[in-house]
Formats: structure tokens, C-alpha cells, sequence
């Protein structure tokens, strides 16, 4: 009766993994998955200096729990976090001086200006919005196909500022696989410190963490996950669980340059799966088969 017992719970766990994988990755197709493999720096801004070294501290230890180097001190920053009293016409004003690198005009790359819009208008405590490359994985060369004969914006690489004007390149890619892959280059994190009363920085660090390390959908409903994502509709989610460290580590151990994207969310759910899932099955069948006669 045991055994039964642990293999209906993995069944729903894995239900659970699925609809997780499906709702925290951005309904785009144009957009793959997308991780840092440069070094990431974090810069965070209008907060008190305790307030905000804790949080540097803290996205660092995460990122490199999961293989990301933080940057050195002094380090240029590829990921903002700005605390505002008016997130949204702080929001505004970002995104009127920096659109074009926002929204660079480059194949796997791009976003719509919906999209751009909705991060502006968005009324959530915290809000976000990332920018990738695509890159070839051999090499680590920039692989981009110019729209309209003409590229326009820039890419943060290492942290140095660099104006897009990539040559074409080759790669060698299979039926399965396109040899290249989505280098998360920058984001942007602003905080809306009015509607985040009552939540800890703790909280907000781990939080932060989550949505820095990964391009995570801003419209998903969290509510029914045991994931610091959850945080906005249950202020006692102490911050980072083993279910968004689970997610964390299949992002930065799976394969992404699969051709489809369909195809890299199922290696992200087979991860997944195995960290939440599988191996406490083993452990649990063993432990069970140690006591019966």
C-alpha cells in the first residue's frame, strides 16, 4: 500500500511540474529559454545601503547555487532593480529613453510593443523585463539575422556595452538541434515599494533572485505553487522554496538549443521532474523496500 501511495503522489507532482514549466515560461515563441553565461551584476537603486547590499548578496549566492558567477565589485550591471515610489512612471520614462535596446530588432530576440506596454502599465508590486541574444553555442559568437537590412540597440556582453552590428555566422546545427542558444544579456526589475508593504526584504531578495536568474512570465498565476513566485498572494512564502531551486537547476543544466521550443520546455519538465520527483521516489521505494519482510 505504500508504494501505491508514492506513486500517486508523483503523479501529481508531475502534473504539478508541467503546469508549473508551461506557466513561468513567456507565452512567445519568437522568445526561447533563455539563462546568464556571462557573468551577472546587479545594481540596486533608491534603497537604503544595507537594504540593498543584502540583496546583491543574496541574488549572487543563488546564482551561483546554480552555476552563475556574480560580476566584481565595480562591475558594469546587466541586471537593475529600482525601487520606486511611482513604479509606473518611473517604468514610463525607462522605457521612453532606452526603446530601441529594450526592443532590439533582432531574430530571437525580439518582443512585441504589447508586451513593452503591458511592463509599463502593469499594476503587480514587482514587475520586470528582460533582453537575450542569441548566440552560437560552439563559439560564443553573436548569430543574428538583420531585420529590415538594419539592426539598432545594444548588447551587454560581460558587462561592457556593445552597439549591435553582428556579421552572419555559421553554425552547425542537426534535424534536432540549431547549435545555438539565448543568452540572457540584461534585465530590469522595479519594484513598487508601496504595494510590497508588509513583505520582508528576505523575501523580496529571493523573490528578486527568481526573476533575475530566468525570464519568467509577469501574467502567470502563481497562487497554486509552492514557489516564491506565489509571494504577491501569500505574504507568509518565506522566499526561495525546493520547488523554484528545482526549476533554477534544470534551467542551468538542460540543453537549450533544442530547434523548438516545445521541445526545451519538455527537457525543463523531465529536470525538473527528476530533482522533484524521481529522486525522492528512489529514496522512498528503498526506504520502503528496507522494512518489508
Amino acid at each position: 500500500m505504500a508504494v501505491d501511495d508514492v506513486v500517486v503522489s508523483a503523479r501529481q507532482l508531475d502534473e504539478q511540474v508541467t503546469g508549473f514549466v508551461r506557466d513561468i515560461n513567456v507565452p512567445d515563441f519568437n522568445l526561447n529559454v533563455a539563462r546568464w553565461h556571462y557573468d551577472m551584476c546587479v545594481s540596486v537603486v533608491n534603497m537604503q545601503n544595507d537594504a540593498a547590499q543584502y540583496i546583491i548578496n543574496r541574488v549572487a549566492e543563488v546564482a551561483l547555487e546554480v552555476g552563475v558567477k556574480a560580476g566584481d565589485p565595480g562591475c558594469s550591471p546587466n541586471v537593475t532593480v529600482i525601487a520606486a515610489a511611482n513604479a509606473t512612471e518611473t517604468t514610463g520614462q525607462i522605457v521612453n529613453r532606452y526603446r530601441n535596446t529594450l526592443l532590439p530588432d533582432v531574430s530571437g530576440a525580439r518582443r512585441s510593443r504589447q508586451a513593452l506596454e503591458k511592463f509599463v502599465e502593469s499594476d503587480l508590486p514587482v514587475r520586470w523585463w528582460h533582453t537575450s541574444m542569441l548566440i552560437n553555442s560552439d563559439t560564443g559568437q553573436v548569430a543574428s539575422k538583420i531585420q529590415n537590412d538594419h539592426i539598432t540597440g545594444w548588447y551587454n556582453a560581460g558587462g561592457i556595452d556593445l552597439p549591435i552590428n553582428f556579421p552572419r555566422v555559421e553554425v552547425t546545427s542537426t534535424y534536432l538541434r540549431t547549435g545555438l542558444r539565448s543568452n540572457l544579456t540584461s534585465a530590469i526589475i522595479i519594484l513598487d515599494m508601496e504595494k510590497l508593504s508588509g513583505i520582508s526584504v528576505p523575501q523580496i531578495a529571493d523573490y528578486i533572485s527568481m526573476v533575475a536568474l530566468t525570464r519568467v512570465n509577469m501574467d502567470a498565476d502563481y497562487s497554486g505553487y509552492h514557489s516564491v513566485l506565489s509571494l504577491m498572494s501569500d505574504k507568509d512564502v518565506p522566499g526561495l522554496t525546493e520547488w523554484d531551486m528545482a526549476y533554477l537547476k534544470a534551467i542551468y543544466s538542460a540543453d537549450i538549443t533544442h530547434k523548438l521550443k516545445s521541445h526545451q520546455l519538455t527537457e525543463l519538465r523531465f529536470l525538473m521532474a527528476d530533482w522533484q520527483i524521481r529522486r525522492p521516489l528512489r529514496r522512498q521505494e528503498q526506504s520502503v523496500a528496507s522494512v518489508m519482510p
